[in-house]
């Protein structure tokens, strides 16, 4: 068990003890927070219309509040700045109630802004500055849409995120694009001249906001313009003087804001996209302390599907972003699940056959006498061989960096290749593992091998086994299940994605899918960089096969990480996960991909090697 401490905006320590497995707390942190931060309140009354676009609310504000979260093994707190909309703009009287004559308002909610003084919050805080002028009488109410279902997490969601620095931890399917939709569109509207950004680490899931902010709150296309490492510096320097609302990937925000380009003394509003990256120097992080520095005041949104499961990365994004508030919903919240439907995992275990696990076997055994070599040496490791991993290597590798051992790197070096052959071998088969052995035997570290008669004799089995046209077990249990799914599902309606870690592996599903039938209609959906082997898609060609893959024109994706995250894809119903040994925040990332508007099944294959 460990203890780890959260300092509020008092000075109080918060002490909370953390199991051994290391799991989030999120309902102690959301307890904390709100303790640091005193929520929003906006109380309201409802006049309601079946013809209404807009839902029309009053504000009412709160003083501004200054939370210190401290993270573990830090000594000092780090300031997360939170403020309500009379904090942002400097509002120092009062503002009555009022009907407005705007048009298209039918539902209103009203309440007079209060705490006029609040400027200044705790009175310890440094003033900061406010470029753009409000617009007054816009600033009176905060606009919701009602032309599409009404879910009341969204709503209260989305009235935090308003008023404090937020983090919107929300299951994949469950709306998170709405909610930045809607904030992004207020903050358009209270400040005439302010700059609303939105930021996402892929092209694809820029496009996907820009499509929600003009489709769902309707914010007009001649104000926003998305921004790409395509265009030129010189032309991202006019389009910032001349746009309001900005779609951009973290790098290109990143190096505009160092180099002057971006006018962030209007920035009002920033809104970031898969917020679990910002550790470390991502240009997530960058960019914020950057804005931080300048002593600017706007308001920050982070979304999420998979913030983490440990409370220490948590808190480091946390800080990172200057987050306030945290709005954390999983499927089995009371208001949520009226919106879940049931998912069906299944584990599929596949026998991968007697060729590979002599190969499998072969390369333990040349493991085993590096991992002697190592031992002569004095290097130890207190695990069996098989449960190694590069981690395992590569930690050992940075403890004895400065012990000078002859041969260790080397050794070390060998241990690391052999297990990413193996971790092929058992996730893609004998092909893929082949080709990697094949292309790095003569390279590197693994020139110490070449000659290894273990490692000789399971390259020999390997050519044997392709030179006979054996099939990939994985491969043909694949086969077998899409078919069976689509004799149960019409082909014209059903949607399939399957996952694949490994690009290469990507090209042979492609190539045994082609052998199903002409009702299967199947296109690879991956990244823009291109391979020794396959080349990557522009952002053209991806957002091409999203449209399609949408329209029906295919039923089957094949798709590398890019499809794990965020991707508003469309409702699948049925997910195969080719491999299973990637991260188990990706893993929630593929299994996201189904159960959202109908039930839906998770197939996930496992290479077994202990029969055949």
């Amino acid at each position: 068990m460990s203890c780890i401490t959260t300092i509020t905006n008092s000075g109080t320590p918060i002490h909370h003890i953390e199991d051994e497995d290391d799991e989030f707390d999120w309902d102690a942190a959301v307890r904390e927070i709100d303790v640091a931060c005193q929520g929003v309140s906006l109380s309201s009354t409802a006049i309601t219309s079946k013809t209404s676009t807009f839902s029309r609310h009053s504000l009412q504000e709160n003083k501004n509040v200054v939370s210190r979260l401290k993270p573990s093994g830090v000594g000092g707190g780090v300031v997360c700045r939170q403020s309500t909309l009379d904090r942002f703009v400097q509002i120092k009287s009062s503002v009555n109630n009022h009907r407005s004559s705007n048009r298209g308002v039918v539902e209103e909610h009203r309440d007079n802004l209060q705490n006029g003084d609040a400027v200044g919050g705790d009175g310890n805080e440094k003033p900061l500055v406010t470029y753009c002028e409000i617009d007054f009488e816009a600033a009176k109410t905060w606009i919701y849409p009602v032309n599409i279902p009404h879910r009341d997490y969204q709503f209260s969601i989305t009235k935090t995120a308003l008023f404090a620095n937020t983090m919107v931890a929300l299951p994949t399917g469950l709306g998170k694009t709405l909610i930045a939709a809607v904030v992004m569109y207020n903050y358009y509207r209270w400040f005439p001249e302010g700059k609303i950004i939105f930021t996402a680490p892929s092209r694809p899931l820029v496009m996907q906001q820009i499509e929600a902010c003009h489709n769902i709150v309707g914010i007009p296309q001649e104000w926003t313009i998305d921004l790409t490492g395509q265009t030129s510096p010189a032309k991202r320097a006019c389009l910032w003087k001349d746009k309001r609302v900005f779609f951009a990937t973290p790098q290109v925000l990143e190096k505009d804001i160092q180099s002057g380009t971006c006018l962030i003394k209007h920035i009002v509003c920033l809104v970031i996209d898969e917020a679990h990256r910002a550790l470390g120097n991502y240009s997530y992080c960058v960019a914020i302390r950057e804005l931080m520095d300048a002593d600017l005041q706007f308001r920050i949104l982070a979304l999420t599907a998979t913030p983490g499961s440990k409370q220490q990365t948590i808190q480091k994004i946390i800080d990172n972003l200057h987050i306030s508030k945290l709005e954390y919903r999983s499927e089995s919240d009371h208001d949520v699940i009226p919106y879940v439907h049931n998912r069906k995992l299944e584990l599929i275990k596949v026998p991968m056959g007697k060729d590979a696990i002599e190969i499998t076997d072969l390369l333990l055994e040349t493991v085993r006498q590096y991992v002697a070599k190592l031992a002569s040496l004095g290097v130890v490791f207190n695990r069996d061989i098989q449960t190694l991993s590069p981690i395992d290597f590569l930690n050992t590798m940075d403890r004895i960096r400065h012990a000078n051992i002859k041969d260790a790197g080397g050794y070390l070096g060998v241990l690391i290749s052999l297990y990413h052959v193996r971790k092929l071998l058992s996730s893609h088969g004998i092909k893929p593992a082949y080709e990697m052995l094949e292309a790095n035997l003569h390279e590197g570290y693994m020139r110490l091998v070449s000659r290894n008669e273990m490692i000789l004799k399971a390259k020999h089995q390997m050519e044997q086994n392709l030179s006979h046209g054996a099939q990939n077990p994985k491969l043909l249990k694949l086969i077998e299940i899409l078919i069976a799914h689509f004799k149960t599902n019409d082909p014209k309606n059903s949607r399939v994605i399957i996952f694949s870690n490994f690009r290469e592996s990507v090209r042979d599903i492609m190539n045994s899918l082609s052998s199903i039938g002409e009702y299967v209609k199947a296109a690879e959906f991956i990244g823009q960089s291109s391979g020794k082997t396959l080349k990557g898609q522009t952002q053209k060609i991806q957002q091409a096969v999203l449209q399609k893959f949408r329209a029906g024109g295919y039923n089957i994706i094949v798709a590398t990480s890019i499809g794990e995250e965020g991707l508003d894809i469309m409702e699948v119903n049925l997910v195969i996960c080719f491999d299973a040994n990637v991260s188990s925040l990706r893993m929630i990332q593929r299994m996201g991909r189904t159960g959202r508007k109908n039930d839906g099944r998770v197939d996930i294959l496992l290479g077994r090697f202990n029969s055949y």
